[in-house]
């Protein structure tokens, strides 16, 4: 039986929310956008009733934010690093702030458990100590990532 060195990485991965518009295909809508609202826009000023100009615009500028809200909280990021020594868990949330959990891989359990509002719940347990993780992803993408940190820590424990 061969020994393992505590530091090097057996498994990794790094789970990211889905984001279905890339920033540059947001801007592209709020300028579609922006170029249907100039029409209405000089519609309603020929009609006399530019008091509606200002609404509008408030509109697209909400709308421009909201987009840019949607991204940044597409920055969030679980990575996932497993090694001899550890399973650890470092978060980064959508404004940058890092936390970081470790579990001794040994006696750690990965638990997907069925929750009525989202399918299923990926938990890793041990010690008393728990940390629910992938909580942005699919269903099915919880059940593979549930699957391959199992065959990780298997691999871990038999050898």
């Amino acid at each position: 039986m061969h020994q393992i060195a505590a530091g090097v990485v057996l498994y990794s991965a790094e789970l990211r929310p889905h984001r279905s518009a890339t920033p540059r295909t947001a801007m592209t809508i709020v300028l579609l956008v922006a170029v249907v609202w100039a029409i209405v826009i000089a519609t309603f000023v020929a009609a006399g009733a530019w008091p509606v100009l200002p609404f509008l615009g408030l509109e697209l500028l909400l709308l421009l934010l909201l987009f840019r809200l949607n991204q940044r909280a597409g920055n969030a990021c679980e990575a996932i690093a497993l090694t001899a020594a550890a399973l650890t868990v470092r978060r980064t949330d959508h404004w940058g702030k890092q936390s970081q959990v470790s579990f001794p891989p040994h006696w750690l359990q990965v638990n997907l458990e069925p929750d009525p509002t989202r399918d299923n719940r990926l938990e890793l347990r041990s010690h008393g100590r728990s940390l629910i993780i992938g909580s942005f992803l699919l269903p099915e993408e919880r059940e593979q990532l549930a699957f391959s940190l199992r065959r990780a820590l298997r691999r871990l424990t038999a050898g």
